[in-house]
Protein backbone atom coordinates (compact mmCIF):
# COMPACT_ATOMS: atom_id res chain seq x y z
CA UNK A 1 0.00 0.00 0.00
CA UNK A 2 1.19 3.19 -0.91
CA UNK A 3 1.58 6.77 0.98
CA UNK A 4 -1.78 7.97 -0.41
CA UNK A 5 -3.59 4.76 0.27
CA UNK A 6 -2.29 4.49 3.91
CA UNK A 7 -3.44 8.13 4.35
CA UNK A 8 -6.66 7.52 3.02
CA UNK A 9 -7.12 4.46 5.41
CA UNK A 10 -6.39 6.10 8.46
CA UNK A 11 -8.79 8.83 7.35
CA UNK A 12 -11.46 6.46 6.88
CA UNK A 13 -10.36 5.11 10.32
CA UNK A 14 -10.38 8.51 12.01
CA UNK A 15 -14.01 9.10 10.30
CA UNK A 16 -15.30 5.79 11.63
CA UNK A 17 -14.14 6.13 14.87
CA UNK A 18 -15.74 9.77 14.98
CA UNK A 19 -18.74 8.26 13.88
CA UNK A 20 -19.31 5.55 16.37
CA UNK A 21 -18.24 7.23 19.55
CA UNK A 22 -19.97 10.47 19.15
CA UNK A 23 -23.05 9.60 20.08
CA UNK A 24 -21.75 7.62 23.13
CA UNK A 25 -19.42 10.79 23.92
CA UNK A 26 -21.86 13.31 23.75
CA UNK A 27 -24.77 11.60 25.91
CA UNK A 28 -21.86 10.61 28.22
CA UNK A 29 -20.52 14.09 28.78
CA UNK A 30 -23.97 15.23 29.09
CA UNK A 31 -24.60 13.35 31.89
CA UNK A 32 -21.41 14.39 33.37
CA UNK A 33 -22.88 17.39 33.22
CA UNK A 34 -26.29 16.37 34.90
CA UNK A 35 -23.59 14.82 38.12
CA UNK A 36 -22.29 18.46 38.03
CA UNK A 37 -25.80 20.42 38.38
CA UNK A 38 -25.57 18.44 41.94
CA UNK A 39 -22.17 20.09 43.44
CA UNK A 40 -22.55 22.86 45.74
CA UNK A 41 -20.31 25.63 43.89
CA UNK A 42 -19.78 28.99 44.03
CA UNK A 43 -20.36 31.63 41.39
CA UNK A 44 -19.35 30.89 37.56
CA UNK A 45 -16.61 28.12 38.72
CA UNK A 46 -18.88 25.11 37.78
CA UNK A 47 -20.67 26.64 34.96
CA UNK A 48 -17.40 27.08 33.28
CA UNK A 49 -16.93 23.39 33.41
CA UNK A 50 -20.42 22.46 32.81
CA UNK A 51 -19.84 24.48 29.35
CA UNK A 52 -17.12 22.59 28.98
CA UNK A 53 -18.33 19.21 29.07
CA UNK A 54 -21.00 20.21 26.64
CA UNK A 55 -18.40 21.77 24.09
CA UNK A 56 -15.53 19.41 24.35
CA UNK A 57 -17.83 16.13 22.28
CA UNK A 58 -18.10 18.76 19.10
CA UNK A 59 -15.01 19.95 19.02
CA UNK A 60 -13.37 16.39 19.95
CA UNK A 61 -15.25 15.06 17.13
CA UNK A 62 -14.53 17.89 14.59
CA UNK A 63 -10.91 17.13 15.64
CA UNK A 64 -11.21 13.52 14.26
CA UNK A 65 -12.56 14.22 10.98
CA UNK A 66 -9.52 15.76 10.13
CA UNK A 67 -7.22 13.17 12.24
CA UNK A 68 -4.42 11.46 10.42
CA UNK A 69 -2.50 9.68 13.45
CA UNK A 70 -2.79 5.90 13.57
CA UNK A 71 -2.84 6.24 17.18
CA UNK A 72 -5.95 7.60 17.15
CA UNK A 73 -7.89 5.60 19.70
CA UNK A 74 -5.45 6.24 22.35
CA UNK A 75 -5.08 9.68 22.01
CA UNK A 76 -8.73 10.34 22.29
CA UNK A 77 -9.39 8.09 24.91
CA UNK A 78 -6.52 9.38 26.88
CA UNK A 79 -7.57 12.58 27.14
CA UNK A 80 -11.63 11.33 28.00
CA UNK A 81 -9.36 9.30 30.83
CA UNK A 82 -7.96 12.52 32.14
CA UNK A 83 -11.19 14.86 32.23
CA UNK A 84 -12.92 11.82 34.16
CA UNK A 85 -9.94 11.88 36.68
CA UNK A 86 -10.42 15.67 36.87
CA UNK A 87 -13.93 15.61 37.62
CA UNK A 88 -13.74 12.68 40.46
CA UNK A 89 -11.21 15.41 42.05
CA UNK A 90 -13.70 18.00 41.66
CA UNK A 91 -16.35 16.23 43.29
CA UNK A 92 -14.25 16.03 46.05
CA UNK A 93 -13.26 12.02 45.61
CA UNK A 94 -16.71 10.99 46.18
CA UNK A 95 -17.54 7.75 45.92
CA UNK A 96 -20.73 7.62 44.20
CA UNK A 97 -19.60 10.13 41.85
CA UNK A 98 -16.50 8.67 40.83
CA UNK A 99 -18.04 5.14 40.34
CA UNK A 100 -20.48 6.64 37.62
CA UNK A 101 -17.51 8.42 35.76
CA UNK A 102 -15.41 5.75 36.00
CA UNK A 103 -18.10 2.87 34.22
CA UNK A 104 -19.23 5.45 31.67
CA UNK A 105 -14.99 5.73 30.94
CA UNK A 106 -14.71 1.50 31.02
CA UNK A 107 -17.62 0.44 29.11
CA UNK A 108 -16.86 2.87 26.05
CA UNK A 109 -12.74 2.12 26.55
CA UNK A 110 -13.78 -1.97 26.61
CA UNK A 111 -16.22 -1.38 23.61
CA UNK A 112 -13.95 0.53 21.61
CA UNK A 113 -10.30 -1.05 22.23
CA UNK A 114 -11.17 -4.30 24.76
CA UNK A 115 -9.07 -4.55 28.20
CA UNK A 116 -6.01 -4.19 26.83
CA UNK A 117 -7.02 -0.42 25.78
CA UNK A 118 -8.67 -0.10 29.83
CA UNK A 119 -5.46 -1.33 31.64
CA UNK A 120 -3.64 1.58 29.90
CA UNK A 121 -6.11 4.12 31.05
CA UNK A 122 -6.46 3.45 34.16
CA UNK A 123 -2.97 5.35 34.79
CA UNK A 124 -4.04 8.08 33.32
CA UNK A 125 -7.02 8.59 35.16
CA UNK A 126 -5.21 8.58 38.36
CA UNK A 127 -3.21 11.40 36.24
CA UNK A 128 -6.29 13.31 36.15
CA UNK A 129 -7.05 13.21 39.24
CA UNK A 130 -3.43 14.26 40.41
CA UNK A 131 -4.17 17.19 38.24
CA UNK A 132 -7.39 18.05 39.64
CA UNK A 133 -6.78 17.46 43.13
CA UNK A 134 -4.42 20.55 42.67
CA UNK A 135 -7.77 22.87 42.31
CA UNK A 136 -10.50 23.47 45.02
CA UNK A 137 -13.25 20.86 44.85
CA UNK A 138 -17.09 21.98 44.23
CA UNK A 139 -18.11 20.76 46.66
CA UNK A 140 -20.07 18.03 47.24
CA UNK A 141 -23.86 17.76 48.56
CA UNK A 142 -25.13 13.92 49.73
CA UNK A 143 -28.84 14.56 49.40
CA UNK A 144 -31.25 11.90 47.78
CA UNK A 145 -31.45 13.62 44.55
CA UNK A 146 -27.15 13.10 44.19
CA UNK A 147 -27.68 9.54 44.36
CA UNK A 148 -31.03 8.85 42.22
CA UNK A 149 -29.33 11.18 39.53
CA UNK A 150 -25.93 8.90 39.81
CA UNK A 151 -27.67 5.73 39.59
CA UNK A 152 -29.91 7.72 36.86
CA UNK A 153 -26.87 8.39 35.21
CA UNK A 154 -25.50 4.91 35.22
CA UNK A 155 -28.42 3.07 33.85
CA UNK A 156 -29.28 5.26 31.14
CA UNK A 157 -25.97 5.28 30.03
CA UNK A 158 -25.49 1.51 29.79
CA UNK A 159 -28.64 1.42 28.07
CA UNK A 160 -27.99 3.80 25.58
CA UNK A 161 -25.13 1.67 24.78
CA UNK A 162 -27.10 -1.25 24.40
CA UNK A 163 -29.25 0.68 21.63
CA UNK A 164 -26.11 1.86 20.23
CA UNK A 165 -24.79 -1.86 19.54
CA UNK A 166 -28.21 -2.56 18.31
CA UNK A 167 -28.46 0.10 15.67
CA UNK A 168 -24.52 -1.11 14.88
CA UNK A 169 -25.42 -4.66 14.39
CA UNK A 170 -27.76 -4.14 12.22
CA UNK A 171 -26.28 -1.93 10.06
CA UNK A 172 -23.35 -4.32 9.85
CA UNK A 173 -25.92 -6.93 9.05
CA UNK A 174 -27.44 -4.97 6.23
CA UNK A 175 -24.38 -3.95 4.91
CA UNK A 176 -23.32 -7.49 4.76
CA UNK A 177 -26.24 -9.06 3.15
CA UNK A 178 -24.87 -7.89 -0.79
CA UNK A 179 -20.91 -9.10 0.29
CA UNK A 180 -22.29 -12.64 1.21
CA UNK A 181 -23.93 -12.19 -2.32
CA UNK A 182 -20.79 -11.29 -4.19
CA UNK A 183 -18.70 -13.96 -1.98
CA UNK A 184 -21.36 -16.64 -3.02
CA UNK A 185 -20.82 -15.49 -6.59
CA UNK A 186 -17.28 -16.16 -6.08
CA UNK A 187 -17.30 -19.31 -4.74
CA UNK A 188 -19.53 -20.22 -7.35
CA UNK A 189 -16.96 -18.67 -10.08
CA UNK A 190 -14.13 -20.50 -8.16
CA UNK A 191 -15.84 -23.50 -8.41
CA UNK A 192 -15.72 -23.08 -11.86
CA UNK A 193 -12.55 -22.41 -12.72
CA UNK A 194 -10.72 -24.60 -10.42
CA UNK A 195 -10.65 -27.78 -12.63
CA UNK A 196 -8.83 -25.66 -14.94
CA UNK A 197 -6.32 -24.02 -12.97
CA UNK A 198 -3.40 -25.43 -11.81
CA UNK A 199 -2.18 -25.16 -8.38
CA UNK A 200 0.58 -23.17 -9.14
CA UNK A 201 -1.60 -19.94 -10.34
CA UNK A 202 -3.46 -20.35 -7.01
CA UNK A 203 -0.41 -20.55 -4.78
CA UNK A 204 1.29 -17.59 -7.27
CA UNK A 205 1.68 -14.23 -5.92
CA UNK A 206 1.67 -13.06 -9.78
CA UNK A 207 5.35 -12.84 -10.00
CA UNK A 208 6.43 -13.76 -13.24
CA UNK A 209 10.47 -13.47 -12.25
CA UNK A 210 9.25 -16.23 -10.18
CA UNK A 211 10.59 -19.67 -12.05
CA UNK A 212 11.46 -22.73 -10.31
CA UNK A 213 13.12 -25.87 -11.40
CA UNK A 214 11.46 -28.97 -10.76
CA UNK A 215 11.95 -32.93 -12.11
CA UNK A 216 8.63 -34.03 -13.22
CA UNK A 217 7.32 -36.82 -15.33
CA UNK A 218 5.54 -35.05 -18.29
CA UNK A 219 2.09 -36.89 -19.95
CA UNK A 220 1.21 -35.87 -23.20
CA UNK A 221 -1.90 -37.50 -24.53
CA UNK A 222 -4.00 -37.33 -27.47
CA UNK A 223 -7.33 -39.13 -29.32
CA UNK A 224 -6.61 -40.60 -32.58
CA UNK A 225 -9.71 -40.35 -34.80
CA UNK A 226 -11.34 -38.03 -33.01
CA UNK A 227 -10.75 -34.82 -36.01
CA UNK A 228 -13.02 -37.25 -38.25
CA UNK A 229 -15.59 -37.93 -35.59
CA UNK A 230 -15.88 -34.52 -35.65
CA UNK A 231 -16.69 -33.82 -39.12
CA UNK A 232 -19.32 -36.44 -39.93
CA UNK A 233 -21.10 -36.79 -36.07
CA UNK A 234 -23.66 -34.25 -34.72
CA UNK A 235 -21.21 -31.60 -33.12
CA UNK A 236 -23.52 -31.03 -29.87
CA UNK A 237 -23.14 -34.43 -29.35
CA UNK A 238 -18.99 -34.66 -29.92
CA UNK A 239 -19.09 -31.78 -27.31
CA UNK A 240 -20.55 -33.86 -24.65
CA UNK A 241 -18.68 -36.84 -25.44
CA UNK A 242 -15.56 -34.86 -25.65
CA UNK A 243 -16.30 -33.17 -21.91
CA UNK A 244 -17.10 -36.83 -20.49
CA UNK A 245 -13.45 -37.81 -22.01
CA UNK A 246 -12.23 -34.76 -20.28
CA UNK A 247 -13.94 -35.90 -17.01
CA UNK A 248 -12.72 -39.19 -17.07
CA UNK A 249 -9.03 -38.01 -17.57
CA UNK A 250 -9.16 -35.82 -14.87
CA UNK A 251 -10.22 -38.39 -12.04
CA UNK A 252 -8.12 -40.82 -13.63
CA UNK A 253 -4.90 -38.51 -12.97
CA UNK A 254 -5.96 -36.70 -10.11
CA UNK A 255 -6.39 -40.56 -8.37
CA UNK A 256 -3.05 -40.94 -9.20
CA UNK A 257 -1.50 -38.00 -8.23
CA UNK A 258 -1.26 -36.14 -11.52
CA UNK A 259 -1.99 -32.23 -12.47
CA UNK A 260 -3.85 -31.38 -15.63
CA UNK A 261 -1.88 -28.36 -16.49
CA UNK A 262 -4.07 -27.74 -20.20
CA UNK A 263 -6.46 -28.75 -22.46
CA UNK A 264 -5.50 -29.09 -26.36
CA UNK A 265 -8.24 -29.58 -28.42
CA UNK A 266 -8.83 -33.35 -28.01
CA UNK A 267 -5.68 -33.63 -26.11
CA UNK A 268 -3.81 -32.74 -22.85
CA UNK A 269 -0.89 -31.79 -20.81
CA UNK A 270 -0.40 -33.27 -17.22
CA UNK A 271 2.47 -33.54 -14.53
CA UNK A 272 3.33 -35.95 -12.32
CA UNK A 273 5.63 -34.78 -9.16
CA UNK A 274 4.57 -30.78 -9.38
CA UNK A 275 2.08 -30.73 -6.44
CA UNK A 276 2.83 -33.15 -3.50
CA UNK A 277 5.53 -35.42 -5.35
CA UNK A 278 5.81 -38.92 -4.66
CA UNK A 279 9.51 -38.97 -4.86
CA UNK A 280 12.08 -39.21 -7.88
CA UNK A 281 11.12 -42.96 -8.41
CA UNK A 282 7.23 -42.91 -7.36
CA UNK A 283 6.18 -40.01 -9.53
CA UNK A 284 7.04 -41.70 -12.88
CA UNK A 285 5.55 -44.89 -11.45
CA UNK A 286 1.93 -42.52 -10.75
CA UNK A 287 2.65 -41.78 -14.15
CA UNK A 288 2.69 -44.53 -15.84
CA UNK A 289 0.15 -46.67 -13.58
CA UNK A 290 -2.02 -43.66 -14.30
CA UNK A 291 -1.67 -44.14 -18.33
CA UNK A 292 -2.12 -47.48 -18.73
CA UNK A 293 -5.62 -47.62 -16.35
CA UNK A 294 -6.76 -44.01 -18.71
CA UNK A 295 -5.78 -46.21 -21.43
CA UNK A 296 -8.47 -49.07 -20.47
CA UNK A 297 -10.61 -46.73 -19.57
CA UNK A 298 -10.72 -45.09 -22.72
CA UNK A 299 -11.19 -48.42 -24.38
CA UNK A 300 -14.99 -49.00 -22.69
CA UNK A 301 -15.43 -45.09 -23.52
CA UNK A 302 -14.69 -45.55 -27.16
CA UNK A 303 -16.72 -48.97 -28.02
CA UNK A 304 -19.56 -46.69 -26.08
CA UNK A 305 -18.99 -44.11 -28.62
CA UNK A 306 -18.82 -46.52 -31.61
CA UNK A 307 -21.85 -47.68 -30.72
CA UNK A 308 -23.52 -44.19 -30.14
CA UNK A 309 -22.08 -43.05 -33.91
CA UNK A 310 -22.56 -46.03 -36.00
CA UNK A 311 -24.48 -44.45 -38.86
CA UNK A 312 -22.14 -41.72 -38.69
CA UNK A 313 -19.18 -44.07 -40.20
CA UNK A 314 -16.87 -43.25 -37.45
CA UNK A 315 -14.17 -45.56 -37.45
CA UNK A 316 -13.22 -46.18 -33.19
CA UNK A 317 -10.99 -44.24 -31.88
CA UNK A 318 -7.75 -44.65 -29.79
CA UNK A 319 -5.09 -42.88 -27.66
CA UNK A 320 -1.90 -41.89 -28.11
CA UNK A 321 0.40 -41.03 -25.49
CA UNK A 322 4.27 -39.98 -24.40
CA UNK A 323 5.95 -40.08 -21.32
CA UNK A 324 9.22 -38.57 -20.35
CA UNK A 325 10.78 -37.98 -16.88
CA UNK A 326 13.18 -34.94 -16.42
CA UNK A 327 14.12 -31.21 -15.37
CA UNK A 328 11.48 -28.47 -16.31
CA UNK A 329 11.26 -24.90 -15.66
CA UNK A 330 7.85 -24.16 -14.00
CA UNK A 331 6.20 -20.68 -13.46
CA UNK A 332 4.34 -17.97 -15.06
CA UNK A 333 4.82 -17.61 -18.53
CA UNK A 334 2.69 -14.77 -20.62
CA UNK A 335 2.07 -11.05 -20.52
CA UNK A 336 0.44 -8.86 -18.38
CA UNK A 337 -2.40 -8.98 -20.43
CA UNK A 338 -2.82 -12.80 -20.80
CA UNK A 339 -0.75 -15.39 -18.74
CA UNK A 340 0.03 -18.95 -18.07
CA UNK A 341 1.09 -20.98 -15.35
CA UNK A 342 3.11 -24.35 -17.29
CA UNK A 343 6.22 -25.67 -17.88
CA UNK A 344 8.83 -25.07 -20.43
CA UNK A 345 11.81 -27.41 -21.39
CA UNK A 346 13.31 -30.30 -23.44
CA UNK A 347 11.70 -32.82 -21.11
CA UNK A 348 8.41 -31.03 -22.25
CA UNK A 349 9.26 -31.37 -25.71
CA UNK A 350 10.37 -34.72 -26.09
CA UNK A 351 7.41 -36.24 -23.90
CA UNK A 352 5.14 -34.29 -26.63
CA UNK A 353 7.32 -35.72 -29.95
CA UNK A 354 6.80 -39.37 -28.37
CA UNK A 355 3.31 -38.46 -28.07
CA UNK A 356 3.16 -37.47 -32.01
CA UNK A 357 5.29 -40.99 -32.34
CA UNK A 358 3.16 -43.34 -30.71
CA UNK A 359 0.68 -45.73 -32.54
CA UNK A 360 -2.95 -46.13 -32.20
CA UNK A 361 -4.00 -47.35 -28.47
CA UNK A 362 0.33 -47.00 -27.52
CA UNK A 363 1.93 -45.87 -24.66
CA UNK A 364 5.57 -44.31 -25.55
CA UNK A 365 7.47 -43.54 -23.24
CA UNK A 366 11.57 -42.49 -22.51
CA UNK A 367 14.49 -44.68 -21.41
CA UNK A 368 14.56 -42.08 -18.91
CA UNK A 369 11.35 -42.94 -17.59
CA UNK A 370 11.69 -46.64 -18.42
CA UNK A 371 14.83 -46.61 -15.96
CA UNK A 372 13.07 -45.31 -13.23
CA UNK A 373 9.20 -47.95 -14.16
CA UNK A 374 10.89 -51.04 -14.81
CA UNK A 375 10.20 -53.39 -12.33
CA UNK A 376 6.78 -52.14 -11.88
CA UNK A 377 5.99 -52.65 -16.24
CA UNK A 378 5.93 -54.89 -18.95
CA UNK A 379 7.06 -52.99 -21.91
CA UNK A 380 8.30 -53.42 -25.58
CA UNK A 381 11.51 -51.97 -26.68
CA UNK A 382 11.11 -49.82 -29.72
CA UNK A 383 14.33 -49.18 -31.17
CA UNK A 384 15.72 -45.95 -31.19
CA UNK A 385 13.80 -43.09 -32.97
CA UNK A 386 14.84 -39.67 -34.62
CA UNK A 387 12.70 -37.09 -32.77
CA UNK A 388 12.49 -33.40 -34.51
CA UNK A 389 14.24 -31.10 -32.32
CA UNK A 390 16.98 -33.68 -31.13
CA UNK A 391 20.20 -34.12 -32.61
CA UNK A 392 20.32 -38.60 -31.42
CA UNK A 393 18.02 -40.95 -31.75
CA UNK A 394 15.84 -41.19 -28.47
CA UNK A 395 15.44 -44.84 -27.05
CA UNK A 396 11.90 -45.54 -26.53
CA UNK A 397 9.88 -48.61 -24.83
CA UNK A 398 6.45 -49.26 -25.52
CA UNK A 399 4.27 -50.30 -22.36
CA UNK A 400 2.62 -53.28 -22.31
CA UNK A 401 1.17 -53.52 -19.18
CA UNK A 402 1.61 -53.88 -15.23
CA UNK A 403 3.88 -56.13 -14.08
CA UNK A 404 1.96 -56.81 -10.69
CA UNK A 405 5.23 -56.27 -8.64
CA UNK A 406 4.83 -54.16 -5.78
CA UNK A 407 8.67 -54.27 -3.93
CA UNK A 408 10.45 -51.27 -4.91
CA UNK A 409 13.58 -52.65 -3.22
CA UNK A 410 17.30 -51.02 -4.64
CA UNK A 411 18.07 -54.84 -4.95
CA UNK A 412 15.35 -54.98 -7.63
CA UNK A 413 15.38 -52.17 -9.05
CA UNK A 414 19.36 -52.51 -9.64
CA UNK A 415 18.57 -55.87 -11.50
CA UNK A 416 15.55 -54.78 -13.30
Amino acid sequence: MGSTGRLQHVQMMSAQLATVTYPARVFGYLLATLILTQLDSAGSYIFGWMLVMLLYPQILNRFLLRFERRDVTRLVMSVDAIVTGLLISLADFNVEAGAVLISVLSVGTIIIGGMQLWLLLVPVCVVGMLLGAMFPPAGFVGNSSFYFICFFSLVAYLCFLGVLVYQETHRLNIEQKPLQTIQNRLEKFRSLVMPFVSPESISSKGNFADYTRNRLTVLFVDQEGFTCLMDNADEFRVAGMLNRYFEMMTQVASEYGGTINKFMGDGMMVFFGDAGSRGAAMDPRAGVEATVEMRARFQLLSRQWHWQCQGAGVAPLYLRMGIHTGYCLLGNFGCAARRDSTALGSTVNLASRLEGLAKKGEILISADTRRLVAPFIDCTNSGRMTVKGFSAPISTFSVDGLSGNTDDSPEVRLLS
